[in-house]
């Protein structure tokens, strides 16, 4: 019997008798016969199916040739992969000058030029690992990156590809030693010392930034005959060896030194550096270190030519200034080449310091050839300014450039100081001054009223620039008037330059403060006789403020990286 359809299958399921052995069996063959034809579709549709993807596998890898044609003649008609790798490494390099020094992520992080640049394309990629000057520099700080095997291995392929050109290396320790490292971290003093050893032959500049004395002494062991500029700040928690002594003769070449210490000066005179070769030094430090500088190191420094001392307030257990000057004052010693000298006393409580011991500390310096003075106090009077600074400052027959930083804020006793009379006194006492930078938590109004040339008085005559600079927290007012700023113009037809700096080191971006736009406005009508002023905004500390307005120190920005 052959297979039956569909209206006799129907058919029989409605008969209500029972189907007979015949009709049985021929429902079953039937059944068989439907799923041996389904199984018989289903392999052939699946190789219908695979067939048709073999097709369409085929056409797709045909379209990625297609596109890859087009995509290649887009490229050859582009016109940056035209340029010629010389141009091509030069916008490289603005590129690279250009982003942010300093960041969280250390250099070699896929987020920073050269590495990003590196990523774009093969012939980029070339183009930037063959361009050594993109390789000179590296900032590495143990909080992104672990200083393992693993850590020195990608900062030494880094410096293979400087090809001996000078090396500029910032190590920023943020781990404190009390912290648990993980197992294969080295230790930091080996960690530096591994990476510098190769090296040491091109390194120029470095950076060592809250690592201990301990990590110090390993570096006297090696040669560096390239360093030209060494930046160290110790961790003032750390804890520090009694034994040891961290030289760094091994410098020829060495000229600039900037120097935190640990704040323990037993520690810090452990430090030594070649005093009789440098140029810059700056010093942030306790008053007894100072002092010791003072009487045993500077007198060595025979080629200083620029001095920034940043005093913190601590114990003062030795009593160096003091005993010297119970004794019997020598001859005093001649700075020959000193032309730049900045203290900050900001740290210091001046007016409980019944010793007094500053700002008049260069009683025993001869300073010929300085030219630049800038005072940074918490506080100023007559108790501080004493005849004895007034007769210091008379001293100084060259000098042109003068800054006076006052910041009254922790001062609460106090809230209107008179700071007139004894910034009257040192302008009376330096007449040659040229440029004038006042950077004040008070009102100026006052101060530029006493500036004001007239019959009755004459502070200094020979001002040519002006620079006021002013934070944003401590004037949420205005800090002169139109009238002061108006009058004081209007007194000195010699004077060339006027600057006004908005300071907000937190870098809020805020609207421009209202006084900006005043003195734009009232200088503009000086212009017709040459004045020319400078308004502008900034994210500079405090005590990098004056090199932002200082006529020669402005052009170059390498001292505020030393800072």
């Amino acid at each position: 019997m052959d297979t039956l359809e569909i209206p006799e299958l129907r058919r029989l399921a409605c008969v209500p008798d029972r189907l007979t052995n015949d009709r049985v069996d021929a429902v079953k063959r039937s059944h068989h016969n439907y799923a041996r034809r389904i199984a018989i579709l289903g392999n052939r549709r699946e190789e219908l199916i695979n067939k048709f993807k073999e097709e369409l596998s085929k056409i797709d890898r045909e379209i990625s040739h297609i596109s890859d044609c087009v995509e290649a003649c887009q490229q050859a008609l582009s016109p940056i992969n035209h340029v010629p790798s010389d141009i091509l490494r030069e916008i490289f390099l603005h590129l690279y000058l250009c982003f942010p020094r300093y960041s969280k992520n250390n250099d070699f992080s896929p987020l920073r030029p050269p590495i990003v640049i590196s990523q774009v394309c093969r012939r980029w990629r070339a183009v930037t690992y063959d361009f050594a000057s993109l390789w000179t520099k590296a900032r590495t700080t143990s909080e992104t990156q672990k200083w393992n095997h693993t850590g020195l291995d990608l900062l030494n392929q880094w410096f293979q590809r400087a090809k001996g050109m000078p090396l500029d290396i910032q190590f920023v320790s943020t781990k404190r030693r009390s912290e648990e490292s993980d197992s294969d971290e080295l230790p930091v003093s080996v960690f530096i010392a591994r990476l510098i050893e190769p090296i040491g032959g091109s390194l120029t500049h470095l950076l060592l930034m809250n690592v201990t004395f301990g990590d110090l002494p390993p570096l006297s062991l090696l040669q560096f005959p390239s360093l030209e500029q060494l930046v160290i700040a110790l961790d003032e928690f750390a804890k520090n060896p009694s034994d040891a002594i961290a030289s760094f003769s091994n410098t020829p070449a060495l000229r600039r030194v900037s120097f935190s210490g640990s704040l323990v000066e037993e520690t810090d005179r452990k430090v030594m550096f070649p005093w009789d070769q440098l140029t810059h030094f700056i010093c942030y430090n306790i008053p007894d270190y100072c002092d010791l500088f003072l009487l045993t190191d500077l007198p060595f420094c025979s080629q200083l030519r620029f001095l920034h001392l940043e005093l913190h307030d601590g114990a003062r257990d030795q009593a160096y200034l003091e005993e010297f000057r119970a004794g019997q004052a020598p001859n005093r010693i001649v700075l020959p080449s000193l032309e730049t000298l900045s203290l900050d006393f900001g740290g210091l409580e001046l007016l409980h310091d019944e010793s007094l011991l500053y700002p008049n500390i260069f009683f025993l310096f001869e300073l010929p050839k300085l030219r630049s003075l800038q005072l940074s106090l918490d506080c100023i009077d007559r108790t501080i300014i004493t005849p004895a600074v007034l007769d210091e400052l008379r001293r100084l027959k060259v000098l042109e450039h003068l800054s006076v930083t006052i910041d009254y804020r922790i001062i609460h006793w106090d809230p209107n100081p008179d700071i007139e009379r004894p910034l009257r006194d040192i302008f009376q006492t330096l007449p040659s001054i040229k440029t004038l930078e006042l950077s004040v938590t008070v009102e100026c109004s006052d101060l530029l009223e006493h500036l004001t040339l007239s019959s009755q008085q004459a502070l200094l005559p020979n001002l040519r620039t002006l620079a006021l600079t002013f934070n944003r927290a401590d004037h949420k007012e205005g800090f002169v008037t139109y009238k002061a700023l108006t009058q004081f113009v209007n007194s000195r037809p010699q004077l060339k330059k006027i600057t006004v700096l908005e300071c907000d080191n937190e870098g809020h971006n805020l609207p421009e403060h209202g006084t900006l736009k005043l003195v734009r406005e009232t200088l503009k009508s000086f212009g017709s006789r040459g004045l020319v002023y400078d308004i502008r905004r900034t994210t500079a500390m405090p005590s990098q403020r004056w090199i932002h307005v200082h006529p020669e120190l402005r052009a170059r920005p390498e001292l505020l990286e030393f800072y």
